[in-house]
């Protein structure tokens, strides 16, 4: 595997205290932009740079649902070389193990003997690996246990798969679950994005204008042979006295001439 961007410390050497070198790598996670990064290559590479922080032999990453929503392959399950990886598949797979365990119970998980836990792929690949012991810590995104960080160790005498291990783990669980949140909100911001490209877009509704008005307030008038024909009066004349004979002109009675009566 190639070799992990994050600083650790000295490989080979766990410090007593491994809380620094922790602290170390969370803080250059938290860093981490994830706008145009290889998600799966960040996770891992965590992983790589937690086997030497922690003093462990290996450390995996299993997500219950993919850390990338984009990613074809829908990976869950990241870790630090090809053992880490395939302990942590054979758990998500089967939903049984350390890891599905610690992760319904929300609660950190030590494993004793993996050789002894179930499904019996799990021992027999544990036995095969080494890797007899296993600290498992949730990790919480979004508000709910995502998945969980779980370091292997080889059973020597004085490993560091401790509760104080597990104390020492939250910075990084926390910088870890916030990118895998910030990977989740970008690709469901460019959904949305694509969504509003290919909907149709609705046409843009015409203003209507308000009436033209005079100075004074009113209504603008029409000018001469621009507004609406002067009423037909005839047509307010019933249909019966519209009829083709010439009206006659009315009498006018004449005057009769005075008489004068002669008085002899």
């Amino acid at each position: 595997m190639a070799a992990s961007p994050w600083i650790s410390g000295a490989p080979g050497r766990p410090s007593p205290d491994p809380s620094p070198a922790l602290v170390r790598v969370a803080l250059q996670a938290g860093a981490t932009s994830v706008a145009h990064v290889d998600v799966a290559a960040m996770l891992s590479g965590l992983c790589v740079a937690l086997v030497p922080a922690a003093g462990v032999a290996g450390a995996a990453l299993l997500l219950r649902e993919p850390a990338d929503p984009r990613d074809p392959e829908a990976r869950r399950v990241f870790g630090s070389d090809t053992a880490a990886t395939r302990l942590g598949d054979l758990q998500r797979n089967a939903d049984a193990g350390p890891g599905p365990s610690a992760e319904r119970g929300e609660r950190v998980l030590l494993t004793p003997d993996l050789t002894r836990s179930g499904p019996p792929e799990l021992a027999a690949a544990a036995a095969d690996f080494g890797l007899v012991r296993s600290l498992t810590v949730p990790v919480p995104v979004a508000g709910r246990t995502a998945g969980v960080l779980q370091l292997l160790a080889r059973g020597r005498p004085g490993d560091e798969l401790t509760d104080r291990l597990a104390v020492a783990l939250q910075p990084l669980v926390t910088a870890m679950a916030a990118r895998i949140a910030d990977v989740r909100e970008l690709a469901r911001l460019e959904r949305e994005a694509e969504r509003a490209a290919s909907a149709p877009s609705a046409p843009a509704p015409v203003p209507r204008l308000p009436a033209p008005r005079d100075p004074v307030g009113g209504p603008l008038r029409p000018g001469p042979g621009t507004g609406p024909r002067p009423t037909d009066r005839t047509a307010l004349v019933p249909a019966a006295r519209q009829s083709g004979a010439t009206h006659a002109a009315p009498r006018i009675p004449l005057q009769r001439r005075a008489r004068h009566r002669r008085d002899d």
